[in-house]
């Protein structure tokens, strides 16, 4: 697992944590970046643990630029997120999926092949509604140098989602952006540390 500024994070699939290669901190940028292994067809899901900041959290995840919400923690405790929500009770899972048509001319972005966590301190501000359900993108038409791409399984059912959710403020108002970020480039196996 990736740790840095007492928080932790992991991928898991299968049942297990990725295994995390040439892990790189940037402490001026408070980022930690590393390259874990994907194999297509394969649900993953994102964990996060804060280890006793005693302040309150909100997390962002980015895949290949999609960015979902994460989960509030209260200074202390883990979370996890393993698919998307696309209904009042049912979400779609994480997926490695292969990409499809590699002489596709659609969008390339610097965000394909990356799974990220932006972790930011925040003061909660009382409740708003809840977030709309997004549109979930179809990996097919993205550009992607691994191989891979991340994509969405069938839809299945998950808990009621709430009718509201926490309105946030900056914890620091000097500093709004990401107290940290995990960055989870990843490749098919065996071409994860050749790049």
């Amino acid at each position: 697992m990736l740790m840095h500024r007492d928080f932790s994070a992991w991928i898991v699939s299968n049942n297990q944590p990725l295994p995390e290669y040439l892990v790189a901190v940037d402490e001026k940028g408070s980022r930690v970046s590393c390259w874990i292994p994907s194999e297509a067809g394969k649900q993953f899901s994102v964990h996060w643990r804060d280890h006793g900041s005693n302040v309150h959290t909100c997390s962002f995840i980015s895949l290949d630029g999609f960015v979902v919400p994460g989960r509030f923690l209260y200074g202390t405790g883990s979370a996890s997120r393993e698919g998307v929500r696309s209904g009042p009770t049912s979400e779609r899972p994480f997926i490695f999926a292969e990409y499809r048509d590699p002489s596709s001319s659609g969008d390339c972005n610097r965000n394909a092949g990356t799974i990220m966590l932006k972790i930011k301190r925040v003061r909660l501000e009382g409740h708003k509604r809840a977030n709309p359900f997004q549109t979930i993108p179809d990996g097919s038409s993205r550009v992607t140098i691994s191989g891979h791409c991340v994509g969405y399984g069938d839809e299945r059912p998950t808990y009621e989602q709430s009718p509201s959710t926490w309105q946030i403020k900056p914890y620091d108002r000097a500093s709004s952006g990401s107290y940290v970020t995990f960055v989870f480039r990843y490749r098919p196996r065996g071409n994860h540390v050749r790049r």
